[in-house]
């Protein structure tokens, strides 16, 4: 459907689809086809994310694709006692947990899910850093296979200029490493606010 279409027939109802909790983006259809090859192949998986009502509503769509398929979160809510029940149970035997759903803030550092092997980047965060050491949950000491990192972008959207900041970010962390700048450079700035939102004159 295009928006040309809609607009053929005079209304706008069509669309109204895509704000429902049932429908299913192109991330989400993307992340169900990824565990339906890691599931598969008898490999669990971390999935990560920015928005916890995002990952909430990714639960929904993980259940009702594979009812059988153990599934958890570990995000600010969760108390300290039962993350790390979580965690060990994920770690543990395929069946108990099979699909670990993070948010980036509550799995950035001190978690180790080397029971999964896949980690899936639902999102872009400005700062790259985040995302190191969201991935370095499955890829750490006691990791015993192959680690795969799928990252998801939208082409043609904002996301891809959050890639080119990260970038930027992660040279100026290097710069910030060899004393050439001051750590306040890797701030979100209102240059970088500009640069996402292309106001700042570059095509």
């Amino acid at each position: 459907m295009t928006i040309d279409s809609v607009v053929e027939k005079e209304s706008i109802e069509d669309v109204t689809f895509i704000f429902k909790r049932r429908f299913v983006s192109a991330k989400i259809h993307m992340a169900l086809e990824l565990l339906e090859s890691i599931l598969g192949a008898n490999e669990k998986c971390v999935i990560v994310s920015q928005w916890t009502s995002f990952l909430k509503l990714l639960e929904k769509h993980i259940m009702k694709r594979f009812p059988e398929v153990n599934c958890s979160t570990i995000s600010g809510d969760v108390a300290p006692s039962d993350r790390q029940s979580r965690v060990d149970r994920f770690n543990r035997r395929k069946g108990e947990i099979d699909i670990m759903l993070v948010s980036i803030t509550a799995g950035g550092v001190g978690l180790n899910l080397t029971g999964g092997n896949h980690l899936i980047l639902m999102d872009l965060h400005w700062n790259p850093a985040l995302e190191l050491q969201a991935s370095d949950r499955v890829h750490r000491m006691g990791q015993t296979k192959d680690v795969y990192i799928h990252k998801l972008i939208m082409k043609n959207s904002i996301e891809e200029r959050v890639l080119d900041l990260q970038k930027k970010k992660m040279e100026l962390a290097e710069s910030v490493l060899r004393g050439a700048v001051s750590k306040k450079a890797m701030n979100l700035t209102l240059a970088d606010l500009r640069f996402l939102f292309n106001l700042d004159g570059s095509s």
